[in-house]
């Protein structure tokens, strides 16, 4: 298993290395799962370099382009989606912890580290992603490593409905992304606006923009 682990590791560090400013200066959209999300925002994407994550995957027959890259981290996330993951014909990138137990043929499996004070920005995602308790940070951090000058974030409205502290269907713009079965624990939202400040700071010295399209 070490040695499956170690060869599977060493094959995605090589296809992260690739990625370096492979679209410098250009631009892109990193898409959350928010409630202000509108099918007629996914179509208005058509012909772009789009980021999409999480459980958007399920609607992507429905989505009229292909996402050019697809992300999972949170455990319960991948389990949930493994069989669309397995299916998935865009390149798909997932967080290496646990990987072993996922074990998806084709994805490119990336490190990641929990530093929260402070929080950490990559300037290398081939040796390691800095986690905003969001999979849209990480999206940043491969956006900016790719060389993309303008980033713009959609669908990424950073408030959630809640019950008793449990994300509910609501925080969702489509509830076929909500699993009615299983518990989301509550979203570490002062993290994430710590994180996203943490980009703005690294990204302006950098000369990338990154706009809130967000409705």
């Amino acid at each position: 298993m070490n040695y499956m682990y170690g060869a599977m590791m060493l094959r995605s560090i090589c296809r992260l290395r690739k990625l370096k400013n492979i679209y410098n200066g250009g631009r892109c959209f990193v898409i959350g799962n928010g409630p202000s999300l509108r099918h007629e925002d996914l179509r208005m994407l058509a012909g772009e370099t789009t980021f999409a994550c999480n459980s958007l995957i399920k609607l992507f027959d429905e989505i009229p382009f292909k996402p050019t890259y697809y992300f999972a981290q949170d455990n319960h996330i991948i389990l949930d989606n493994k069989e669309y993951i397995e299916k998935l014909d865009t390149t798909c990138f997932i967080k290496a912890h646990y990987a072993s137990r996922y074990h998806i043929p084709g994805v490119t499996y990336y490190k990641m580290l929990f530093p929260k004070s402070p929080i950490g920005f990559s300037n290398n995602i081939a040796d390691v992603v800095y986690s905003g308790q969001t999979v849209t940070y990480s999206m940043i951090q491969f956006a900016a490593y790719m060389g993309f000058k303008e980033i713009y974030l959609i669908g990424v409205d950073c408030n959630y409905s809640k019950d008793n502290s449990v994300i509910t269907a609501d925080s969702y713009f489509d509830k076929r992304l909500f699993n009615a079965s299983r518990t989301y624990a509550a979203p570490e939202v002062d993290t994430n606006l710590l994180a996203f400040a943490r980009a703005k700071e690294v990204c302006d010295k950098r000369g990338v923009n990154i706009y809130n399209a967000t409705r």
